[in-house]
């Protein structure tokens, strides 16, 4: 018996590109050969939405660099509303003209309702992360989210901890799911990504999917498209975000930050790794390991060949991450740093460094008033591997806290000093 069942369509629906987003590194067809190279180490992709941000250009035409590559290419925009970020797909001109889409405050219920009532449909973006996801504000605002129908609860770009509060929150709500990578990079597409039961091979037939009820669509990982793998849209790192700003009230002012910072990965430099370098770095660290200088050893050794000392990927980070702007006079020091190191590095692997401001969040410690910046870095291979991640906590003290004099305790009658 034929199985008749339709071919399902693994989608990125969430890409940004050097066409139309000031604030992304990768070209169309940088993705597209991406994709290409996914597909040949087993991975499933079907295609990807570029949704530029807040710039919609409907003249733009990808449809050769679809048939070079075998590769679909899908259209949005994204917009900001005053409940966080929102991709609209199948976009027309009666949407465009009701709205300023440079603005950064559309009404959110405006534009989810002229969206659907000019044949398209608007999806809440990144929806767990702070500010610019839906989610702070239904907590602290008591948004109704009326006229929402879908949300983006598994992206890329948030942490594990974010992705999980929004799904609890469209689960709560009833409302539909989605996933998508965020990328602003090529090594960032399809991270995340949406299944159809069906086959989606264009905007419209995108927009049909997500406009029907009935329709079978759901958030998933990267590493799930692989044959025989079980799927789940869980969190599939083994890193948890520990703490929150929403674990307690904090006396005194809110602490003042750049909020359009948070999630973006932002490339960090890049590195190439030869055995010259390696050599050089390990006379550096005093490092005598035959594994990263003894060819013969290193052949018969578990890698079969040369292999870099795992350090060695730091040097691919040349610059900090993103600069969040804290408003909040004090004391910096190093709280915490992380390392995991997953893959082995040889010479000729390209290395990029690739991070994010990942959260900003407070507590109160014995000395007063505190603010961590957690940031954390990948270290990815010319494969898409993350062969290391860094994780690192700032921690920011009031330099009053630090100053005022500790309370003595007083001495009984008769006590010794």
């Amino acid at each position: 018996m034929v199985d008749a069942s339709p071919e399902p369509s693994f989608l990125d629906l969430h890409v940004h590109s050097t066409d139309g987003s000031d604030d992304a590194g990768g070209t169309v067809e940088g993705y597209l050969k991406w994709v290409v190279a996914r597909r040949r180490q087993g991975y499933r992709i079907d295609g990807f939405a570029l949704t530029e941000h807040r710039n919609w250009d409907p003249a733009r035409d990808y449809r050769a660099l679809e048939e070079r590559y075998g590769v679909v290419i899908l259209r949005g925009v994204e917009v900001e509303t005053d409940i966080g970020h929102v991709l609209v797909f199948g976009v027309t001109p009666e949407f465009t003209g009701q709205f300023d889409l440079s603005a950064v405050s559309l009404p959110y219920q405006d534009v989810f309702r002229v969206a659907w009532e000019t044949g398209g449909i608007a999806v809440g973006a990144h929806a767990g992360r702070p500010q610019i996801g839906v989610l702070d504000h239904v907590d602290d605002r008591d948004v109704s989210l009326e006229g929402v129908r879908i949300l983006e609860v598994l992206n890329g770009g948030s942490s594990d901890f974010e992705n999980e509060r929004a799904r609890e929150l469209a689960e709560a709500r009833g409302i539909r799911m989605v996933g998508a990578s965020d990328a602003h990079f090529v090594s960032a597409l399809g991270r995340c990504l949406t299944r159809f039961d069906q086959p989606v091979r264009s905007t419209e037939e995108l927009v049909a999917a997500l406009r029907d009820p009935d329709s079978a669509f759901a958030p998933m990982r990267i590493e799930d498209t692989r044959a025989g793998a079980e799927e789940s849209s869980r969190p599939a790192s083994s890193y948890t975000v520990a703490a929150t700003s929403r674990q307690g009230s904090i006396d005194g002012d809110a602490v003042e930050y750049d909020r359009s910072v948070l999630g973006q990965e932002t490339l960090l430099g890049r590195l190439e790794v030869t055995r010259d370098l390696i050599e050089r770095y390990c006379r550096t660290m005093l490092d005598e390991n035959p594994l990263y200088l003894d060819e013969e050893v290193a052949a018969r050794g578990p890698y079969g060949g040369i292999i870099a000392p795992p350090g060695l990927v730091q040097l691919a980070q040349e610059r900090e991450v993103p600069d969040v702007q804290l408003k909040f006079e004090g004391t910096r020091f190093l709280g915490r740093l992380r390392s995991e190191y997953r893959e082995v590095v040889r010479p000729g692997d390209t290395i990029e460094a690739l991070g994010q401001v990942r959260e900003v969040y407070e507590k109160t410690g014995r000395s007063g008033r505190l603010v961590f910046i957690s940031s954390r870095t990948r270290f990815v291979n010319q494969h898409g591997t993350d062969v290391a991640i860094g994780d690192r906590w700032m921690l920011f003290r009031r330099a009053r806290d630090l100053d005022a004099p500790r309370p003595t305790a007083e001495r009984a009658p008769g006590a010794s000093a």
